[in-house]
């Protein structure tokens, strides 16, 4: 017993504080600080709580907007309303297969040159020619032109019918004359007109020509005929 409470006797320390005198003030005792402590610690664990929350509630990625999925079938109604629309401008403005097209106007042909009319011969007969036909008749019908009356036709009626026979056609082989007054070479005659091949008007004014040129009438030349079996 002894040595035990000589130990603790040794271990507790004494107490050297001075006692206080009777009136002299006492100070207030401490607050524990551990308690303080473990209060602020909560605290800011609870502020690192929300603001991590906080946090995530902001973040774009992790939070969708209420009204983007409130817009969705709106959207999604106008797009197919706008769809609807230009499929039915399509249709409308598009043509009509079954409408062929119109075939454009063909272009007017142009409208031929009117041809020159050939000359034809004065079938109508002159006065003291009606008793005549055809290239006769026309021979009958120049013989004024050339101030000769219709008495030269007892002359040159039998003139013309030796040499030719009143064929505009007419041609001499071994000479070469052509037409009904038999001109040689035929081409002369194209001084009475570009025709003289196949127009026997043309070729009875060259004739005539001829005749009152050289004979002075037709009788003239059928009488030189008769003696020389030409003229």
């Amino acid at each position: 017993m002894s040595s035990s409470a000589d130990e603790r006797h040794e271990t507790e320390p004494e107490d050297t504080t001075p006692a206080h005198s009777a009136g002299e003030h006492r100070r207030p005792p401490r607050v524990a600080r551990p308690r303080l402590r473990h209060g602020l610690l909560t605290v800011v664990a609870l502020l690192a709580v929300a603001g991590a929350w906080l946090g995530w509630s902001l973040n774009p990625e992790t939070v969708e907007p209420v009204t983007s999925t409130a817009a969705e079938p709106a959207a999604a109604g106008d797009e197919r309303w706008m769809d609807e629309s230009i499929s039915r401008d399509k249709e409308r403005l598009a043509p009509d297969p079954t409408e062929p097209e119109p075939e454009p106007a063909p272009e007017p042909e142009p409208e031929p040159e009117p041809e020159e009319p050939q000359s034809e011969p004065d079938t109508q007969a002159a006065p003291g020619c009606e008793s005549y036909s055809g290239n006769q008749r026309i021979a009958c019908g120049q013989l004024a032109d050339h101030g000769l009356g219709t008495d030269q036709m007892s002359c040159l009626v039998p003139l013309w019918d030796h040499e030719s026979g009143w064929n505009e056609y007419a041609e001499n082989p071994s000479s070469g004359a052509y037409g009904i007054p038999q001109a040689l070479p035929g081409d002369k005659m194209a001084s009475a007109g570009g025709d003289w091949r196949d127009n026997p008007a043309t070729q009875i004014a060259w004739g005539l020509d001829y005749i009152t040129g050289r004979y002075g009438d037709p009788c003239g030349a059928w009488g030189f005929w008769q003696a020389n079996n030409w003229y």
